[in-house]
């Protein structure tokens, strides 16, 4: 074949050790072969665009995937946190989705709790399962807009305090 532009892929280190690429090959073999994928889509930050791109071609030349076969990366941007760092948690561990949005709604009860007490109109004031149900679809609701609102391919930062503002482009 011919010279190529991009790194060579490792898939074997020489003290015998595997990586990700061996298993990134194991998988599209699966794919292929086993489950008769005509497309496969791999969806990741695009940090890992390079590593598809090789995976793909050493696919390819090695006979393990047909052109027929679409291997297609579809990458997404970081999202970062205000630090315009990963967004992690204080520990240095990936932030979880269900704790992301536990997050959210705790904080959007607290406005919803002081909005209530700023109208000190006890007659209008709401139970504590409608204060619930309003935080739960306030916050879960807030996280959504502003993931779907930012590009798909471009990085963004993660900030409660500007998604759960109820001004602005905001949910």
């Amino acid at each position: 074949g011919g010279q190529s532009s991009q790194p060579p892929l490792i898939v074997v280190k020489s003290d015998g050790g595997y990586m990700y690429s061996t298993t990134d090959l194991a998988a599209v073999v699966h794919r292929v072969v086993e489950e008769k994928a005509d497309r496969v889509l791999y969806v990741t930050d695009a940090g890992q665009s390079l590593h598809f791109t090789q995976v793909f071609d050493a696919a390819r030349r090695a006979g393990l995937a047909p052109e027929k076969t679409s291997l297609e990366h579809v990458p997404f941007g970081l999202v970062l946190g205000e630090d315009g760092k990963k967004f992690k948690t204080r520990s240095g561990d990936t932030v979880r989705l269900a704790d992301l949005l536990d997050e959210a709604v705790r904080i959007a009860k607290e406005d919803v709790l002081a909005r209530q007490d700023a109208d000190a109109n006890p007659a209008d004031s709401s139970s504590a399962e409608d204060v619930d149900a309003l935080a739960q679809s306030v916050g879960i609701s807030a996280v959504k807009y502003a993931d779907l609102s930012m590009n798909r391919n471009s990085n963004y930062k993660f900030s409660y305090k500007k998604m759960l503002a109820l001004q602005g482009n905001t949910a």
